[in-house]
């Protein structure tokens, strides 16, 4: 394997984590730490197991959330190691009191400060520090057409039912 698709193994890692989170795919979110990883993320410190029941509750009342990892920088500390930090943007929307009534959106912005490590082959994140820049709340009004494909937070997005990542 080359640095190039290391770097490619890497990104994949960051961009699977992102959209486990997105659609609460809780299993996926665990995939991409090793058991024995650490995670430093805003109130929770902790493994992987615990970030997961984290996210679990802290997303009950996230209606949508979007994540976009950018910026992604690999300086590979050995064969098997590297250092990576990557910019991230955040968009997270609570469900609305009542349906059709305001909803608060959190913009956040941070960095994914993280170690990686090839393990069996596989790139993993070995341990995680999330350093938050920005974190700000909007009052919007969701305005979609009701009759657009709406996304989903599990299994039920057009994601796992209709093209990529759906099953063969």
């Amino acid at each position: 394997m080359s640095r190039a698709d290391d770097r490619f193994a890497i990104q994949d890692v960051l961009f699977r984590y992102a959209r486990a989170v997105d659609r609460l795919d809780h299993d996926a979110i665990a995939a991409c730490y090793f058991d024995d990883a650490v995670d430093v993320h805003g109130a929770y410190t902790g493994d992987a197991a615990g970030l997961v029941e984290d996210i679990r509750t802290r997303h009950r009342t996230i209606e949508s959330s979007q994540h976009f990892i950018t910026n992604v920088l690999v300086d590979f500390t050995g064969d098997d190691s590297a250092h990576v930090e990557s910019y991230c943007l955040c968009y997270l929307r609570q469900a609305p009191a009542e349906p059709g009534a305001p909803q608060d959106l959190a913009i956040i912005r941070c960095r994914y400060v993280d170690r990686f490590e090839r393990r069996a082959g596989t790139w993993g994140i070995a341990d995680r520090v999330v350093v938050f820049d920005e974190s700000r709340t909007v009052r919007v009004t969701d305005a979609l057409d009701p009759t657009w494909v709406a996304s989903r937070r599990d299994g039920s997005d057009a994601v796992y039912t209709w093209g990529v990542g759906a099953e063969a």
